[in-house]
């Protein structure tokens, strides 16, 4: 989680102390992890995890602010998806500037083919209350990620790689779409059998799965030459 929130950090993610990763052990409905309120991105420590049970009551490790923003919402999630062990919210330009969009993300890019048919949208409320997380929960369904309209994203992975993977593919493809929209050319849409293809060249190969197990040990290796501290 601590190698998480870095990398993020080094995306420009890191919006001062906004944002969470919230993480589970598989199929675990008793508690989950977190962070403390009051830390960027860039200076988290694993010794700063937090443990909370499912209605955010404090059960553990250091005791500071937990957001509750980041695990009310969790939670819920949580109950509903067992294949959901980890979810990821953040900010980030581009990340943050497509949900002011009507037409939201355009299947018009390859990371955005990762997407398809995977991302559910909803009406941003600050508030995170249960009625509004129940809301979260009900459009995500089984989908990769939730763009909450005129605020950011979260994406859900069934671990910390995964979810990390999907978190930078989406922020590849909503900077590629915003590139693409600053020309003011008309952008090319392929046809639904054509996305649909691109998509299975995600999901489709056996030899190749696109789940973050890859791409995680040269992530964790680049955040041991800049700075190990994350791992105290």
């Amino acid at each position: 989680m601590a190698a998480g929130f870095r990398w993020l950090g080094k995306l420009g993610m890191s919006d001062l102390v906004a944002g969470s990763v919230v993480a589970r052990f598989p199929a675990n409905t008793d508690w989950m992890s977190t962070h403390v309120h009051d830390l960027n991105f860039g200076e988290i420590r694993a010794s700063d995890m937090v443990k909370v049970d499912l209605k955010a009551n404090f059960m553990g490790g250091s005791n500071r602010r937990v957001n509750f923003m980041a695990v009310n919402p969790a939670a819920f999630v949580f109950r509903a998806r067992s294949d959901a062990n980890v979810i990821i919210h953040a900010h980030a330009p581009a990340i943050m500037a497509v949900p002011g969009l009507t037409c939201g993300l355009l299947p018009a890019s390859e990371p955005a083919f990762m997407f398809y048919n995977g991302i559910a949208y909803l009406d941003a409320d600050f508030h995170f209350d249960d009625a509004y997380c129940e809301a979260v929960c009900s459009a995500l369904g089984d989908k990769k990620a939730i763009i909450y309209r005129n605020h950011s994203f979260a994406v859900v992975g069934k671990d910390v790689p995964e979810a990390v993977l999907r978190e930078y593919m989406l922020n590849q493809a909503c900077e590629i779409q915003l590139s693409m929209q600053s020309t003011s050319q008309e952008i090319s849409i392929p046809s639904k059998a054509e996305q649909i293809g691109h998509h299975k060249a995600f999901f489709g190969n056996p030899k190749y799965i696109y789940d973050g197990s890859l791409e995680w040990p040269g992530i964790l290796r680049q955040l041991d030459r800049d700075d190990r501290s994350y791992r105290d």
